[in-house]
């Protein structure tokens, strides 16, 4: 009896010790996923700054030379006509600040938002390309960032992996600790019901 009681207070012991380490290994994925999600959205408003600055390059550009006749499309336009006509989007705001999901009643995740990040950063780098080309024909200043983003876009990918790598494998842990609890479990059970019937039968 002193030695069942025993071996059942190890096997507790080693459970709460699993269930602490896994425990553990939540808090620290969790703590990686606020981390993403904030470097995500900081990488968003960046974007969001740089995109104005793109935007006041070609407002300065039109101060300067708006009657600039430039190869626009497949004719040539006046700097103002080409910016208000085929490259109208140009001066439209290129950021997605809020990161998109496929149901309204959902919720994102960093995936979802690292994903909102490379968007606005697609988009931005695009109308960037554009505007410069165009600048560039009408002879006047270049747009130039305040630095580049890509090694940011890089680094914001391979965390989001090492993520999903990491929550992969924890609730593969997590699915093997409840199987063994639950075998132990039964195991309790049948050994449990096994000594009351022998406890009942020599009694």
């Amino acid at each position: 009896m002193k030695d069942n009681a025993a071996r059942m207070r190890q096997l507790t012991g080693m459970l709460l010790l699993i269930l602490f380490i896994t425990s553990c290994a939540r808090l620290g994925l969790a703590s990686d996923q606020s981390d993403i999600r904030n470097n995500a959205t900081q990488l968003r408003l960046t974007i969001a700054r740089f995109d104005q600055d793109r935007q006041k390059q070609l407002k300065n550009a039109l101060e300067i030379a708006p009657d600039r006749v430039i190869q626009c499309k497949n004719s040539p336009e006046t700097l103002l006509n080409c910016l208000t006509g085929p490259y109208h989007d140009l001066t439209r705001d290129a950021v997605i600040l809020k990161p998109g999901v496929d149901n309204e009643n959902a919720t994102s995740t960093p995936l979802t938002d690292v994903r909102a990040a490379e968007d606005s950063y697609a988009l931005y780098n695009d109308r960037m390309n554009k505007t410069n080309d165009l600048l560039s024909r009408a002879g006047l200043a270049l747009y130039v960032p305040q630095r580049e983003l890509t090694p940011d876009i890089d680094d914001l990918r391979k965390r989001i992996l090492a993520y999903m790598q990491d929550r992969m494998a924890d609730d593969l842990r997590y699915e093997k600790f409840f199987l063994v609890l639950w075998a132990l479990g039964v195991l309790a059970a049948i050994f449990g019901g096994l000594y009351l019937y022998l406890r009942r039968f020599k009694g």
